[in-house]
């Protein structure tokens, strides 16, 4: 198996390269993104490698400027963001990774950012802008 497969984000591979995995890709190269996605969320439950899939594509879904992204109701963009968020901590808390010290960095810088919102400071802030 490829190492940068085994090491992706410095995790060594569970899901990403295994055999579920693998047969994931091959399902999309073959039906489409679009087909895969429908037939898996059409389904009651996923197995682990498909809820993987849907995050990832989630995550790079919802991380594009897209115009009709930007008329979706700020309720329900932030009540799906926040799904997204509870799935992956339960995916990182059940996996526990070791994670290096650049990506133990990154993460900690990005998640720094995202309380921008929930700082005193910046509530303070937030209540004196008027709608």
């Amino acid at each position: 198996m490829d190492n940068d497969i085994m090491n992706l984000l410095g995790i060594p591979a569970t899901l990403v390269g295994s055999e579920e995995w693998q047969e994931i890709e091959k399902r999309e190269a073959s039906l489409g993104e679009e087909v895969l996605f429908e037939q898996i969320i059409s389904q009651r439950l996923w197995s682990n490698a498909e809820i993987a899939w849907v995050i990832k594509r989630l995550l790079y879904y919802y991380g594009k400027k897209d115009e009709l992204l930007k008329k979706t109701p700020k309720d329900r963009l932030f009540l799906t963001m926040t799904n997204i968020l509870r799935c992956l901590f339960i995916v990182l808390d059940s996996a526990n990774p070791d994670f290096d010290d650049n990506l133990r960095s990154y993460l900690c810088s990005k998640l720094s950012d995202s309380t921008w919102g929930i700082t005193n400071r910046t509530r303070d802030y937030l209540y004196k802008i008027k709608d």
